[in-house]
């Protein structure tokens, strides 16, 4: 039968809302056949009945990385699903609520390629000297997608140089031309990239532990009372199984799993 509303539904923004998510990142946002599909397309559609709109008010738009905060600001979408990383630096720009989804940093490589294996356990200056036989790790080319979190996790590593591109279809092509050893992103968004290829990848994460990039549902910055709305609305989707249903159906299939589960603490606005 239908669910309850819960007590975070209130009235809507207006007639319909219109949501930004990524089109080309196969598990969490894609565009195929018509539709979107993925997780932050699940997410995003459970928050928005939620908060008390119907499957025929819902408006996906796609949005490139670099145009997150853009497209909040100018009114082109009311929330953004699209595997933003709740940064300090992207917390200037927009207000978060979540995080709905925990990754790790991970970089994208050839199958055969083992020379960005210890990528992540490298500080980034080569101080043990031994490594001369392997010059092309020292330097390795490591291509971005603009305005993702993981350019700044690289930007500061004199081991690693960085290419831009607006896209991860772009940095993937890229990578099959050869002339970038590694994409970088995380555990959740390079596995679907990888899938369907002609030639086979593999994924090197950051095993450390430490360090999680967390994904965040993104309003325009300052709309507080939004943010508090949906902030509910995730805790309510990862109170009712909603979230590890959707972590199963989307993610799973992939090979991601969730080094642990959210609970409902873990939710807030930033």
């Amino acid at each position: 039968g239908a669910a309850a509303t819960p007590a975070t539904a209130g009235q809507p923004l207006g007639p319909t809302i219109t949501i930004g998510v990524a089109a080309d990142l196969p598990g969490l946002g894609y565009w195929h056949d018509g539709s979107y599909s993925g997780f932050d397309v699940d997410v995003a559609r459970h928050i928005a009945k939620t908060l008390g709109y119907g499957s025929q008010q819902i408006v996906f738009v796609r949005v490139e990385p670099q145009d997150r905060a853009a497209v909040l600001e100018d009114g082109r979408a009311d929330m953004v699903v699209a595997g933003y990383a709740m940064t300090d630096d992207a917390a200037q720009d927009v207000t978060f609520a979540g995080p709905y989804l925990e990754t790790r940093p991970a970089v994208l490589v050839h199958d055969d390629d083992t020379s960005l294996d210890d990528l992540f356990g490298r500080s980034g200056d080569d101080s043990d000297g031994d490594r001369t036989a392997d010059d092309r790790a020292d330097d390795a080319a490591v291509c971005v997608a603009t305005g993702t979190a993981m350019r700044a996790r690289f930007a500061s590593r004199s081991d690693v140089t960085l290419t831009g591109h607006d896209t991860y279809g772009q940095c993937m092509t890229a990578l099959m031309a050869g002339t970038v050893d590694a994409v970088a992103g995380d555990d959740a968004t390079l596995p679907g990239l990888a899938r369907h290829r002609r030639e086979p990848y593999r994924i090197v994460a950051d095993d450390r532990g430490g360090d999680v990039l967390r994904y965040g549902i993104a309003v325009r910055h300052g709309y507080d009372e939004l943010a508090n709305k949906i902030a509910g609305a995730l805790q309510t989707m990862i109170d009712d199984g909603s979230w590890r249903r959707y972590v199963d159906d989307d993610l799973a299939p992939l090979g991601y799993r969730p080094s642990r589960d959210l609970t409902t603490q873990d939710v807030a606005v930033r």
